[in-house]
């Protein structure tokens, strides 16, 4: 884990504005005066995150460059010491975190845990029961059958498979259905998951649901991976506000984000472009809508980044919940902007799961948590991609080849 000032390209989300600002700002300065830092990168949780911040006007006032670049760099190193305390209670590939060690006990049993795997997992505990368990963090293993987890150091599995190769191309083949459909059953055992709080500790009690396959007892492992940029993204996006940079944006992973204010327009507002999950281009990756917003979080998840393809079958790392296996939904991308950051990424995961219709049931179902926040889906049905948004007025399309698959009707998503 680290941070540095390379500059990195968004794979999801393309904040073009911002980059081409950062830029004009250092080219705008005279190489003998000092020049105003805002940009830095970091690593953490197997990914890169990027912040660019400037205070706001009133907070710089009288403030020299240098005394605003030290306070850039003191934002950057507490923004670091974020980041390192949330990979550092929640992964689940490193040894010393509180849920490896929930991982590894015993099922039946009670772990001990840290603030901020208990507040994360009590999020996702939330977002569970919301969803009816289309978001599901116990998944781990379903994840790990299909090829996707970052493993602890030599850790092995009774399922493992070699790799095929044909035609030059690798591929791991498909995982027997005995698998899928024990640790389909695992997960369920996840909302008997509790958390107490007792004289200032925290701890969880691992359910003693397991299942056996072929000799080999499994008890339910967790993945907080998903959620915990959110829960980052949320403690970076107080940590500006607080501190009087009302400029910029923060993105972990290019998933999950924070935008402010963008200093260069009239209404503040940055153009936010997502991916286009079907664009096919190894370099400079296409995009197939955008919105004008600023003051928000907002995550989005899809099946394009993380994948591999079998006799034309996409498998990408979103396990459904209700199979056991990657989503299979016709949902290649869902993104949530508003609210808050760590509930947006586990919300998108569970938006990828339902498939178009229940998605729309559950948007249109929950009017008050879902007012004033933007739902977006792209979805391909017999060849052809539509786009399902709660803001039709608010979208532009970029993707001419792709059509609005929906109006808005009091505040109701109504499909065409």
């Amino acid at each position: 884990m680290g941070y540095n000032s390379a500059m990195t390209k968004a794979k999801s989300i393309i904040i073009a504005s911002v980059l081409a600002f950062a830029a004009l700002s250092a080219a705008g300065c005279n190489k003998e005066e000092p020049t105003l830092n805002n940009y830095m990168t970091f690593y953490s949780m197997g990914t890169t995150a990027s912040l660019f911040a400037q205070l706001g006007k009133e907070e710089a006032e009288g403030k020299s460059v240098e005394e605003q670049n030290e306070l850039f760099e003191i934002l950057c190193g507490d923004i670091y010491a974020t980041l390192s305390a949330v990979e550092s209670s929640i992964s689940s590939s490193l040894t010393t975190t509180r849920i490896y060690a929930f991982n590894a006990a015993p099922a039946g049993s009670e772990v001990q845990l840290d603030k901020n795997s208990y507040d994360i997992l009590n999020a996702a505990k939330y977002v569970y029961e919301f969803t009816d368990g289309y978001y599901n963090p116990a998944v781990w293993y379903s994840v790990d059958l299909y090829g996707f987890t970052t493993r602890p150091s030599g850790y092995e599995a009774a399922y493992d498979r070699n790799k095929v190769t044909e035609g030059g191309v690798s591929y791991l083949p498909l995982p027997e259905e005995k698998y899928v459909t024990a640790f389909k059953e695992l997960a369920e055992g996840f909302g008997e998951v509790t958390l107490t709080e007792r004289e200032g500790n925290y701890y969880a009690y691992k359910p003693a649901t397991t299942v056996e396959v072929d000799g080999v007892s499994y008890s339910i492992k967790l993945d907080l991976g998903g959620i915990g940029k959110g829960w980052a993204v949320n403690k970076v996006s107080e940590m500006l506000k607080e501190r009087g940079y009302e400029y910029g944006y923060f993105s972990f992973g290019t998933s999950s984000i924070t935008v402010n204010n963008f200093e260069g327009n009239d209404d503040g507002k940055y153009t936010i472009s997502f991916t286009d999950p079907r664009d096919e281009s190894i370099f400079e990756k296409k995009t197939y809508c955008s919105y004008r917003i600023n003051g928000v979080n907002l995550s989005t998840s899809g099946d394009y980044e993380n994948y591999y393809t079998i006799d034309g079958t996409r498998y990408c790392h979103i396990i459904d919940p209700t199979t056991g296996s990657p989503v299979q939904t016709a949902i290649a991308s869902a993104t949530v902007i508003g609210g808050s950051a760590a509930e947006d990424d586990a919300l998108t995961t569970a938006l990828m799961a339902m498939g178009k219709e229940r998605a729309v049931e559950f948007v249109n179902g929950n009017p008050e948590y879902f007012a004033g926040k933007i739902v977006t889906l792209l979805v391909f049905e017999d060849g052809a991609g539509k786009i399902i948004t709660t803001d039709p007025d608010g979208i532009t399309i970029k993707n001419q080849s792709y059509t609005l698959g929906n109006t808005v009707v009091d505040g109701k998503i109504v499909l065409n």
